[in-house]
């Protein structure tokens, strides 16, 4: 288990935890309001959105959620540091992506006749840039900086 940061607008503490699974989430725990709240974000795109919360008996507000969810949105470099220093891997791999423009990727829902597949990602946490090659041989270097 590794401790991202604090939200500093709720308290909660956001972990990356060792045994955790694709897709790439961090977990928001309130020990004092006694609830746990999984949040998924990318290597991609800023989105971040809550997966799940448990147990439901103890949620919070939803204006707590939204700034749980903003709090990590703000915090994603270190929530990626961190995925990416504990499990060693972005989930993009076998994804299938669509080159846009220069620079950026977007996942496709399934094999469209533009999309192509991607066979590795690799992050620089450093430099906040994500290096995408596909199946055909054919990469982009994606940076996450605004």
């Amino acid at each position: 288990m590794s401790r991202v940061f604090i939200s500093e607008s709720t308290g909660a503490a956001i972990y990356v935890f060792s045994d955790d699974h694709c897709p790439p989430h961090v977990h928001a725990r309130h020990r004092g309001d006694g609830w746990i709240a999984r949040v998924r974000f990318s290597y991609l795109s800023n989105h971040v959105e809550l997966m799940s919360i448990a147990p439901l008996k103890n949620s919070p507000l939803q204006r707590t959620v939204n700034r749980v969810l903003a709090d990590i949105e703000a915090g994603l470099p270190v929530c990626r540091r961190s995925w990416w220093a504990t499990k060693r891997t972005t989930c993009l791999s076998n994804q299938w992506a669509v080159v846009l423009a220069a620079g950026r990727v977007e996942l496709s829902p399934e094999p469209l006749a533009d999309a192509k597949q991607i066979a590795e990602a690799t992050y620089d946490p450093d430099d906040e840039r994500l290096w995408v090659l596909f199946q055909d041989g054919i990469t982009v270097d994606v940076s996450m900086q605004p």
